[in-house]
């Protein structure tokens, strides 16, 4: 099917495109350049793209293909995998709504037109944190290799190349916030770094009530993901216009959420977007949230606060934070699992 979509799409000079393969390579002075430029982007829209990340396209390619596998087995297969106390496991479709966060309007109206697997970095069995039960530290839910041959290692793989850029482009954060460059690196020992690998399947024309993810911001520290080949992502920029976002092959978009805005005593902004549904084929999304250590008191930071300026928000354990959250945005699931 055609679809007409009434919305246009962002110019690279509007949707910043960061070249941080300098930064990457280790090349004088483009530590500062480059986190200039992430300053600009957080700052103005609170999103940007990475291009030159180093990532493999394979791994990215093998991952997509893997979702797209998963998201083709039967109802009852993934119904196995359910999402449970951890946030960890198969979300069927029609299942979520962001309570906490809609920003224009969709409230109340529909659930989102999407399913997702969500996962976590792999834990072994023994760690202590699975042991204790700690909540967000279990272990992942995977498919049985014989029923999705290779999938578990196509994720975890792709998983651990985005824990690595993730702390890899930690410095620039630091640096356009005016800290030194390494200032967040304790913030990161055991980091809760979730993937979200979601289907957005193709509803056809816009209509005002449905959305794939409706509107929302994001609850941590950034989000980067690789580019779909299907547009469907929108961005509010400042003068409240719905934007798409604009597709540039092999880079990855990356927002700031709510953590990194409040980190940065609102510096840096946390920007409603949303997918819509109104596309011709189902869209894949491999969405990697880097966030801190559940344990990180987040505070803003020093080189954010003055005298001018002074300090927005308290201090807050990052599992809190975290906790209350997920559980207001996707409070159905306690409403839902207690009916069942």
């Amino acid at each position: 099917m055609t679809v007409a979509r009434p919305f246009r799409m962002a110019t690279t000079a509007e949707f910043p495109l960061i070249d941080i393969g300098p930064f990457l390579a280790g090349e004088p002075g483009a530590v500062e350049r480059v986190a200039g430029e992430v300053r600009d982007a957080l700052s103005n829209l609170g999103f940007m793209m990475f291009r030159n990340t180093g990532v493999p396209r394979r791994l990215i390619e093998g991952a997509f293909a893997a979702s797209r596998r998963f998201h083709a087995l039967p109802l009852d297969v993934k119904m196995a995998l359910k999402v449970n106390y951890h946030q960890i496991g198969y979300v069927p479709m029609a299942y979520t709504f962001n309570e906490a966060a809609s920003v224009d309007g969709t409230k109340g109206l529909r659930r989102d037109a999407s399913e997702n697997l969500t996962f976590y970095q792999e834990r072994p069995p023994g760690d202590p944190k699975v042991v204790a039960g700690e909540r967000f530290r279990g272990l992942n839910q995977w498919p049985a290799e014989d029923r999705l041959p290779g999938f578990r290692k196509a994720m975890v793989d792709y998983h651990m190349a985005l824990m690595t850029l993730g702390y890899a482009v930690l410095p620039l954060f630091a640096r356009a916030l005016g800290m030194p460059a390494d200032h967040f690196d304790t913030w990161f020992k055991d980091p809760t770094c979730v993937i979200r690998m979601v289907r957005y399947p193709a509803v056809g024309e816009l209509r005002g009530d449905q959305f794939g993810s409706s509107s929302h911001t994001d609850a941590g520290f950034f989000t980067m993901l690789p580019q779909a080949d299907v547009p469907g992502l929108q961005i509010q920029t400042p003068d409240g216009e719905w934007v798409d976002q604009p597709i540039v092959r092999d880079a990855f978009v990356v927002n700031s959420g709510n953590m990194l805005k409040q980190l940065s005593n609102d510096l840096f902004k946390a920007t409603p977007h949303r997918v819509t549904t109104a596309v011709d084929r189902d869209r894949y999304s491999l969405a990697f949230f880097f966030n801190p250590d559940l344990d990180d008191v987040v505070a803003p930071v020093p080189s954010c606060v003055s005298a001018d300026r002074p300090a927005k928000y308290q201090p807050v354990v990052y599992r809190d934070w975290y906790t209350w959250y997920l559980e207001k945005t996707y409070a159905h699931y306690q409403r839902r699992d207690a009916a069942e």
